[in-house]
């Protein structure tokens, strides 16, 4: 698929990779959609490109989703690409016996990962890829996980629900490809974002750049480009496409 023929539904799109994305793709001819839940930053990132249609929306709810889904239907009937960016991520230890009085992973830590990483991902793919099906439309679904998604230490619900999404990914592709509508991953490693550096110490980061082999962390334009080649080559499907500079975790 041609960028300039791709209407893209980009989650998550007020920072971060959503952002840059969406600004990218709409710089290179493609009609952007950008859903976040936080209204502040749609309208600056509107600000910043007019032509991007902003809605705001808890995708944690299943209800929300769905008139979502049916209003940017509503406003473009050729929707073609949904990029499932949202998430979040939080760090505990299965079990913490530092802490008092319950040294045990918080059941609501759980909760809120599951929902924005993984529910969400699963209302919002639902309601589209029905829509695409109804109105044949060809296209893409692309799930952003993370180098997590393997198991990392101190990350039970973070890379459960990454690993959980991954799966869904490849069980899209098999389920959906009859009617011309690719389901792809793309797992980051350790990238310079403020989400990166608000939950992991600037010491545990270093350790992570020591380990990886380019001895760096990302950037979030490295992310977009993987975007851009998930969206153009039509033959990639089922497959996580790993930018991580080359670390294993």
């Amino acid at each position: 698929m041609k960028i300039e023929d791709a209407n893209i539904v980009i989650t998550g799109a007020g920072s971060g990779f959503g952002k840059a994305m969406s600004l990218y793709f709409s710089s290179k001819g493609a009609k952007v959609f950008a859903v976040d839940i936080n209204k502040e930053s749609l309208d600056q990132l509107t600000q910043e490109d007019p032509s991007i249609l902003s809605f705001q929306c808890d995708i944690t709810k299943n209800q929300l989703v769905e008139a979502l889904i049916d209003e940017i239907f509503e406003k473009n009937s050729e929707a073609n690409v949904l990029i499932n960016n949202a998430g979040i991520m939080k760090n505990a230890p299965l079990v913490n016996l530092l802490k008092r009085p319950d040294s045990r992973h918080e059941v609501e830590l759980w909760d809120q990962v599951i929902q924005v990483n993984l529910n969400a991902v699963f209302y919002m793919t639902r309601s589209f890829a029905a829509k695409m099906i109804r109105k044949r439309n060809k296209g893409l679904i692309v799930n952003i996980s993370s180098i997590a998604a393997v198991g990392n230490i101190g990350q039970t619900a973070y890379s459960a629900s990454k690993s959980a999404v991954e799966a869904m990914s490849r069980v899209w592709a098999k389920e959906l490809g009859g009617f011309g509508i690719r389901s792809v991953s793309i797992a980051p490693g350790f990238m310079n974002t403020l989400g990166t550096h608000d939950a992991l110490e600037e010491k545990m980061l270093a350790n992570w750049i020591e380990k990886t082999p380019l001895r760096r962390t990302g950037e979030i334009n490295e992310v977009v480009l993987a975007a851009q080649f998930a969206i153009e080559n039509d033959f990639f499907n089922g497959e996580t496409l790993k930018v991580n500079g080359g670390l294993v975790l």
